[in-house]
């Protein structure tokens, strides 16, 4: 906690330090404040006095950062950042206000995440949702995303997971092509175009047609033929039309079945130790509106897998 007796640097001084060090340049920070360049420098020259070391070195119409600048400016950087989240909230309250949620499966997005964001916009403690799909995960970095929604063990470092739902792998396809061309045992996929999801991510190998039909007991079916696709979303859509038989996953295919684009013709599946989590820096949930959607995420992740 801060020492209220703590006395702080002037506002002033460091809010055009980190602005010069940010920007690398004191007429674009003072752009920026909206002040001159001659008052941008003073303030500077004022923090270093202040403070007794210098920030920045003078060299002909640039500027390079001294070693204690280097050190910190990040961090006056990320603090700027969280005074202007933390002013949002004074002045709007929870009108708003957004958090920023990543999720690595489009394919989840598309046909789980999506169709339920309606029911969080109807709660009386939504906020805005910035959504944004990527088909790898990086670490998450302060002001990048609020919660990210990933697939694998579990085992991230420097953030806390919340499990969603375990990956359970089965055979999908359309009720058309079902009618079309029976399928009463594993051995008949034969006769189908297989669909492939050709995809890896955090050191996991998707679970493929090879390993699914072996726990179904089938050893001599050739599985190279058929439509390889690097994206779940484009191979589940393949599957919706009829193109062939995907192997889908719980969370991604649950609306798909319910709604009766995709069915499930066999009832051999594989559980592997991976499984859809959503993951979160560990002080993202001191925000009450953070705090929120978790729970509702993880609510509507029970139902699902119900």
């Amino acid at each position: 906690m801060l020492n209220p007796s703590r006395r702080l640097a002037a506002l002033p001084g460091l809010r055009a330090f980190e602005a010069v060090a940010r920007l690398g340049s004191v007429r674009q920070a003072a752009a920026e404040l909206n002040v001159t360049p001659g008052a941008v420098s003073q303030q500077v020259k004022a923090l270093e006095a202040e403070i007794g070391s210098a920030l920045v070195q003078r060299q002909g119409t640039g500027i390079t950062l001294t070693r204690m600048g280097q050190e910190v400016k990040d961090d006056l950087t990320a603090a700027f950042r969280l005074l202007g989240r933390v002013s949002d909230r004074m002045r709007k309250g929870l009108k708003g206000l957004s958090l920023r949620l990543r999720i690595e499966d489009p394919a989840l997005a598309a046909n789980w995440l999506l169709t339920r964001l309606q029911h969080y916009r109807a709660r009386p403690d939504s906020v805005d949702v910035i959504l944004e799909t990527a088909t790898s995960w990086t670490q998450l970095e302060p002001d990048a995303f609020d919660f990210d929604i990933r697939f694998g063990l579990g085992d991230w470092p420097d953030v806390t997971a919340h499990r969603l739902f375990a990956d359970e792998v089965f055979p999908v396809c359309s009720p058309r092509l079902l009618k079309q061309h029976p399928l009463n045992e594993p051995r008949d996929l034969q006769h189908h175009t297989l669909l492939h999801l050709d995809w890896t991510g955090q050191s996991v190998i998707w679970p493929d047609w090879p390993a699914w039909l072996r726990v179904a007991g089938v050893s001599d079916i050739g599985t190279s033929h058929g439509i390889h696709f690097t994206d779940f979303a484009l191979c589940l859509q393949a599957a919706v039309a009829g193109q062939g038989v995907a192997l889908g996953t719980t969370g991604a295919v649950a609306d798909l079945l319910a709604d009766g684009r995709l069915v499930s013709p066999f009832e051999k599946s594989i559980v592997t130790p991976f499984a859809y989590y959503i993951v979160h820096a560990p002080d993202v949930l001191k925000r009450p509106e953070a705090q929120g959607l978790l729970d509702w995420i993880l609510e509507e992740a029970r139902m699902t897998e119900v």
